[in-house]
């Protein structure tokens, strides 16, 4: 019987790095800014001013940092 030892996941280099910063970019402020105006709008709509401004914010931080988890976890 061999004792293997875990395999460690190599460092990353520079190129992953700055793809990791873009990425992450994108991640903060393409949710903020979809959920932020889809409740802007229903908040127009159903004329409920911050209700659906403040869910969509929240839904979005909340998306945000379950797409950053898992993008993270990926690289460490």
């Amino acid at each position: 019987m061999e004792n293997n030892p875990p395999k460690q996941k190599s460092p990353i280099d520079r190129r992953e790095l700055v793809s990791l910063a873009f990425e992450l970019g994108f991640i903060i402020a393409l949710p903020i800014v979809a959920f932020g105006f889809a409740g802007k709008w229903l908040d127009s709509a159903m004329d409920t001013e911050p209700l659906f401004t403040l869910l969509g914010i929240l839904l979005a931080i909340t998306s945000t940092s379950i797409w950053m988890y898992r993008k993270f976890k990926s690289y460490f």
